[in-house]
């Protein structure tokens, strides 16, 4: 029978080593950090219906038809006219917002004939699209830590700042 009491000496120093390497290595890129989204120039209560989304395809379906998808974070808050902050924790990486706000609860975003909308809404990075909304890569933003977004409510056709 052989005596395997030496070789527990070996695992005596190579333990503290790697638990020693273990404890300074950085923390996971999938931890999860802040995102805090403001919303300026509020003008109506309403439901405040919004989408945060890490999928371009997802981020063109969520615009164009207003539909909710499984890669997209998606909820409705009701707001009022006072200082209107959403507060998320997600997973490090590129994503795009998209919201509007019902001020009339018919859970839609009300656009007249020419498909204008007639309620408030709006994107991140407060990109405008021209004649249409704005695609992923335009309204794309990273969060690598604790993020903000202030993001500024418009209706109808949108004008230069």
């Amino acid at each position: 029978m052989k005596n395997y009491l030496p070789n527990c000496g070996r695992l005596f120093w190579i333990m503290p080593l790697i638990l020693s390497f273990l404890a300074l290595t950085p923390k996971c890129y999938s931890e999860e950090v802040s995102l805090k989204i403001n919303l300026l120039n509020l003008d109506k209560p309403g439901i405040l219906y919004f989408s945060i989304c890490k999928d371009v395809g997802a981020f063109k379906r969520t615009v164009e038809n207003e539909s909710e998808e499984d890669s997209c974070i998606t909820s409705a808050e009701e707001i009022d006219l006072q200082n209107f902050e959403i507060n998320s924790m997600l997973p490090r990486g590129e994503y795009a917002i998209s919201l509007f706000v019902d001020s009339n609860g018919n859970k839609k975003l009300d656009k007249n004939f020419f498909g204008i909308p007639k309620e408030q809404y709006g994107f991140s990075n407060n990109v405008m699209g021209r004649m249409s909304p704005p695609t992923f890569d335009q309204a794309k933003f990273m969060i690598e830590g604790p993020t903000t977004q202030n993001i500024k409510l418009r209706i109808g056709i949108p004008k230069k700042d």
